[in-house]
């Protein structure tokens, strides 16, 4: 709810677009570090996972709704980086209680349903934003975002169970050592951190099209009400798409499963560079990138629990967190920017280019050095890496 109407709060605060970029860039930044600190608590041999991540579900709504309390964009900026630092300290939990209590054939299915779950939520939140924005203004709308974040943390208390640990022979393992060792954690590492320069914030999609739609004649609030619908649109595709994307990671493996997402927001970014100023012909466009983004999130969460045991996942996610949102941080703004001082088209090229240095990334071995360290494999396993 609070996601989808921002970019229209910040335009009725008279704000630009590279401000947006800036707003997000300043989100990841925080998402990203928090991550990381998320990841290291995770993994602490006392550390409760479900407390942690009902927490920064809580934390993540009173970051929102704080912008019913916003009369400048810098007031946006601060509820939009506490709610972001919320929700990188609870994914690493969250992850990891996930990847804990499924077998390891089923974790694509297990993270597909889950972000097919997260993207009812975020098909549903737009909806009911494009209803209450009429309704009932953004203050009230901001307000009641609260709600769903409230129901999250009590779901993860009262209806979760936090499955043993295992944390012997891994608690030497630093970030620094998880980080440089080679092998198929480094490859993921680069492939994602390259991905990410690309991956901007969806919320500049909504600015994007509610400029296009503008230009093609429509009023600002229908073009605002029709840009969010389409970022709705986007999220049902994520949604619909997650649990088909697991299926096929535990059919077909989980690092194709990411290099296709990689190489489909590429593709959906240069069909962007047409200027598209049709609803139809944006829709496609959106759903294209709502179905890389299941492809990707759905294949990284499984294929980087298949690749780290369960006593490093929390610092593992919490890595791949830190790559991939300083990645956000600068991809953002630098389109943000280069929206504002250049062209749309300069900003998507951008996009497509990293994505596609991902891809390659991934697909060619960067970082692998022929073989996993033997506290990223099972007994078994480090022998024949060996």
């Amino acid at each position: 709810m609070a996601t989808s109407a921002m970019p229209a709060f910040l335009v009725s605060l008279g704000a630009p677009a590279s401000v947006l970029g800036a707003i997000e860039g300043i989100a990841d930044a925080s998402l990203s570090a928090s991550k990381l600190a998320g990841g290291v608590l995770a993994d602490r041999p006392r550390a409760h996972r479900k407390r942690i991540a009902a927490g920064g579900y809580l934390v993540t709504g009173l970051g929102y709704g704080s912008f019913a309390l916003a009369s400048t964009w810098g007031a946006v900026a601060l509820g939009r980086a506490v709610a972001w630092t919320a929700r990188g300290v609870r994914t690493p939990a969250r992850e990891a209680l996930l990847a804990g209590a499924v077998p390891q054939s089923h974790l694509g299915r297990a993270f597909g349903v889950e972000r097919a779950a997260d993207s009812t939520g975020a098909i549903i939140g737009p909806l009911l934003a494009a209803a209450l924005l009429a309704a009932t203004g953004f203050h009230t709308l901001f307000l009641l975002s609260f709600v769903p974040a409230l129901l999250a943390a009590m779901a993860i208390m009262l209806l979760t169970k936090e499955s043993p640990r295992e944390r012997i022979g891994h608690l030497s393992v630093s970030l620094r050592v998880l980080a440089k060792a080679p092998g198929r954690f480094r490859t993921l590492v680069a492939g994602l951190g390259f991905y990410g320069l690309g991956n901007f914030s969806a919320t500049l999609l909504i600015l994007y099209a509610t400029r296009q739609l503008a230009d093609s004649g429509r009023s600002a609030a229908s073009a605002a009400t029709a840009a969010i619908i389409l970022y709705a649109t986007h999220n049902a595709s994520n949604a619909l798409f997650a649990y088909p994307a697991g299926a096929l990671a535990d059919r077909l493996g989980r690092k194709h499963v990411l290099a296709a997402g990689m190489g489909l927001y590429a593709a959906a970014c240069l069909g962007f560079l047409t200027e598209p100023k049709s609803i139809p012909l944006l829709a496609v466009l959106f759903v294209a990138v709502g179905c890389s983004t299941a492809l990707v999130e759905t294949g990284r969460g499984s294929y980087a629990s298949e690749i780290l045991p369960d006593a490093l996942r929390g610092r593992g996610f919490g890595l791949l967190g830190l790559v991939d949102g300083m990645g956000d941080l600068v991809s953002s703004v630098v389109v943000g920017l280069l929206w504002t001082i250049a062209a749309t088209a300069w900003g998507f090229i951008w996009a497509a280019a990293f994505s596609l240095l991902g891809l390659g990334a991934l697909v060619f071995g960067w970082g692998h050095g022929g073989g996993d360290p033997s506290f990223l494999t099972t007994e078994g396993e480090a022998s024949d890496a060996s």
